[in-house]
């Protein structure tokens, strides 16, 4: 059972070690933890996304994704999350279609829940699966909630006159079931000891105390 520090932590450092810059790797720790403080499944939907990265090395942290053409035809939930968030004024009123695969389409969720706190609400729907936060709360309907991939999905964002609202959980701790895969992947940030690195100054000194 895991707290919800502990997740993102996690998650982040996992993200890190399949290549992602630490600057994005803080995003997809944020992603799985607002997805779990929903009782969402917040680390496997980043675990899939991360998987297909880790996988194909698809990433530039130069480029990233600068538009919608952009988008390649194995599209992933973390790049599209991220992208629709960072251009929300963009998108609002708008019903967005997206015909393409999407690897981990949960993470977009993960992303978009950061309007919770601004008075914007959103849609995102794929087959079998709309999720919904407006000022009625947070609503989830379909059966197929974390696909590994899906053909399309559809995005709303739209203006609110007041903050939307969400659960409102206690405080506790979740079981993670892929816990070990996320491990291997943080794993990979850490520097073997070496000789080399000794005399760089990596780890402690003769001293104990320094």
């Amino acid at each position: 059972m895991y707290s919800l520090g502990e997740i993102e932590v996690q998650c982040k450092k996992a993200a890190r070690g399949v290549g992602l810059s630490w600057g994005f790797a803080q995003e997809v720790g944020l992603v799985a933890r607002h997805l779990v403080e929903c009782n969402l499944p917040g680390s496997e939907a980043v675990l899939r996304s991360l998987k297909s990265i880790d996988y194909k090395g698809v990433f530039n942290e130069t480029e990233g994704i600068r538009s919608i053409e952009k988008l390649n035809s194995s599209t992933n939930g973390l790049f599209l999350g991220s992208f629709f968030l960072d251009r929300v004024l963009d998108f609002i009123g708008k019903d967005i279609y997206i015909s393409e695969k999407i690897v981990g389409p949960l993470a977009v969720v993960g992303f978009l829940l950061r309007l919770k706190q601004e008075k914007y609400c959103f849609s995102v729907n794929w087959v079998d699966c709309t999720i919904r936060l407006d000022k009625y709360g947070f609503a989830v309907f379909g059966n197929n909630l974390n696909p590994e991939v899906v053909n399309g999905i559809r995005i709303e964002i739209f203006e609110s006159n007041a903050r939307a609202l969400t659960i409102d959980l206690p405080e506790k701790r979740w079981p993670i079931s892929n816990w070990d895969v996320l491990t291997e992947m943080a794993n990979r940030t850490h520097v073997p000891t070496s000789e080399k690195s000794r005399l760089l100054g990596a780890g402690a000194g003769d001293n104990e105390n320094e």
